[in-house]
């Protein structure tokens, strides 16, 4: 068995959304100066790999310590969208994808983009369901959706519609993961947030598990070049 961290690090220096205040990592106590080693970690619970549950959006939404754990460790429907234009997907261009997604999955947008992580272009690059073909995927019994990019919606989104489209309907969604192009098209996953009590969301661990025999490859589909992805 192969584990396959698709986490970001936190760090002083870790890229932002516009608005969301910087995190402070800050040592306490030292081993040299006082024996022991002791920290103060005070950031923004939506900033990094993340999770955000339905309360985030949704009056009256489940927080994520509703949320069942058989919904956070799970299978994974990975999707290659390497080869399809930065932005929005419809339907269309999702039916075979669609196809292999199975209840309870938490189906993985494979963009490419982590490796923008820390540049301009991650805010731009990544792939996401439009309205459409997220309620199909919905409709099929999927636990969430999770992108190599920072949002269910384009970061200047102003009604957030795709986020409500799936955490109305008590999905979950999974921000700023990593290394989606080393995951075959189905794996084993596990989702861990911090335990806090009616968290609207909040910083994740997100590990895949790889058969060592497993090709790392997503199922691939579509055929608009990803114009403007930087190399």
């Amino acid at each position: 068995m192969r584990v396959v961290d698709c986490s970001h690090y936190y760090d002083n220096a870790m890229p932002l959304m516009e608005g969301i205040a910087p995190p402070e990592l800050t040592e306490l106590a030292t081993v040299e100066r006082d024996g022991y080693a002791m920290s103060r970690y005070a950031f923004t619970n939506h900033s990094g790999t993340h999770i955000d549950a339905p309360a985030h959006q949704i009056d009256g939404g489940a927080t994520l310590d509703e949320i069942p754990l058989t919904r956070l460790v799970t299978e994974a429907a990975v999707l290659d969208v390497r080869s399809h234009a930065p932005g929005p997907i419809p339907l269309q261009d999702l039916h075979e994808g669609i196809a292999d997604v199975r209840p309870n999955d938490l189906v993985l947008f494979c963009s490419g983009n982590d490796r923008n992580w820390g540049t301009a272009a991650y805010w731009k690059q990544w792939c996401y369901p439009d309205a459409e073909a997220s309620r199909a995927l919905i409709a099929r019994g999927v636990s969430g959706v999770g992108f190599d990019g920072p949002s269910a919606d384009p970061v200047d989104s102003v009604t957030y519609e795709l986020h409500r489209i799936w955490l109305s309907a008590g999905r979950v969604i999974l921000e700023n993961l990593r290394s989606l192009s080393a995951l075959p098209a189905r794996c084993r996953i596990v989702c861990a947030p911090l335990k806090v009590r009616k968290a609207n969301g909040g910083p994740a661990r997100v590990l895949a598990l790889v058969d060592e025999d497993e090709v790392s490859e997503g199922q691939s589909f579509g055929s608009s070049p990803a114009a403007g992805v930087a190399s």
